[in-house]
């Protein structure tokens, strides 16, 4: 199927025979001429290509009404492709089966005014689903790439859809316990392509009962994996308390920071404070100068002229802040309104 069109001024036909194909129209809804070519080049290798670019690589972009529409239909598979059970290793990854018969229905009565309208069924939409899936299996075998390193090509927040989230908040109203613990999951993308995060509390809820079991067990393999590696992990799940909001000491945010590698192998998704560079928090640097003075002469004078300064973010501490830091045996320490990251020892060593 072949549906080159030389017009940027584009809509979406459905065909008696439930083919989805471009048209020009005149309605004077154009695409930018980039975003046009992209999704030309997507449809002309058939609709199941075109409709899983649209949901994939155009989520968080401006579109028409219709292409819109078509868009949330193949971001609906993505987010089943990201929230299906994992598969073995080793195996195949396989398309994820279609939506209920009266979801589909109700995804055919949601459509905006569009040529074709009147042939969308829930028994079109369903071949439009397999052929989603059948285009999914031909590009990421061409890509020859694994599921997750063919969702990043396609749109980096797509890897995040379907995962467990432990997120580290600061909390300065609380000199106890100045940190907060939360565990999400994302069970899709906002339309403006960021993912939506829920409590993971709320997916012991949405996937109750034996038909979404393997689903949930799917979701929280990554903490299993985790409580492994972390015995302070598994404490919280046995307790329950890995299923609401938690306060955090300053020793727990430093076992945290200190076992988010660990997480990350697991397959859990570590986020620290947004004003954290790099996720980590700052630390002090260490800077010896010598020879800032002019030696009488050449020699002892010049090695003696030696002098150290400690910065953060290339600001010289004063001399209590730097009492505070060598004086600091937690691993974090509040200073000039931000947690700095201490390593004592090594603190002291280097100078």
């Amino acid at each position: 199927m072949n549906n080159a069109v030389n017009t940027d001024a584009l809509t979406l036909c459905l065909t008696p025979h439930g083919s989805l194909v471009l048209r020009p129209t005149d309605d004077g809804s154009a695409l930018d001429a980039d975003r046009a070519d992209r999704i030309k080049a997507a449809f002309a290798r058939g609709h199941g290509h075109g409709l899983l670019w649209l949901g994939a690589a155009e989520v968080g972009t401006v579109l028409p009404p219709v292409f819109a529409y078509w868009r949330q239909f193949g971001a609906r598979f993505m987010t089943a492709l990201c929230t299906k059970p994992a598969a073995e290793e080793g195996s195949e990854v396989q398309p994820p089966p279609p939506p209920a018969n009266s979801d589909l229905w109700s995804l055919a009565a949601d459509a905006p005014v569009m040529p074709g309208a009147e042939y969308l069924t829930a028994d079109v939409l369903h071949t439009l689903w397999r052929h989603i899936g059948e285009a999914f299996v031909i590009e990421i075998a061409e890509s020859g790439t694994a599921l997750p390193d063919f969702l990043k090509a396609l749109g980096p927040a797509w890897n995040l859809v379907g995962r467990v989230h432990f997120n580290l908040a600061e909390n300065r109203r609380d000199e106890d316990a100045p940190f907060a613990f939360l565990a999400t999951y994302t069970s899709r993308l906002s339309a403006h392509g960021k993912a939506q995060h829920l409590p993971l509390g709320q997916a012991l809820r949405e996937y109750a009962g034996a038909a979404n079991q393997e689903r949930l067990l799917s979701l929280l393999l990554p903490v299993q994996r985790a409580q492994e590696r972390c015995v302070w992990l598994k404490q919280m799940v046995d307790a329950g308390e890995l299923f609401h909001p938690l306060r955090w000491s300053v020793h727990e945010a430093v076992r945290f920071l200190g076992d988010a590698h660990e997480l990350e192998q697991a397959g859990v998704v570590v986020r620290m404070p947004a004003t954290w560079r790099a996720c980590r928090p700052s630390r002090p640097q260490v800077w010896g100068t010598v020879g800032t003075k002019t030696p009488s002469e050449l020699g002892t004078d010049a090695l003696l002229d030696f002098h150290v300064e400690v910065t953060l973010d290339g600001q010289a501490l004063t001399s209590a802040e730097l009492k505070a830091l060598l004086a600091n045996t937690s691993g974090l320490a509040l200073i000039r309104g931000q947690w700095v990251e201490v390593d004592r020892e090594r603190l002291v060593r280097t100078m």
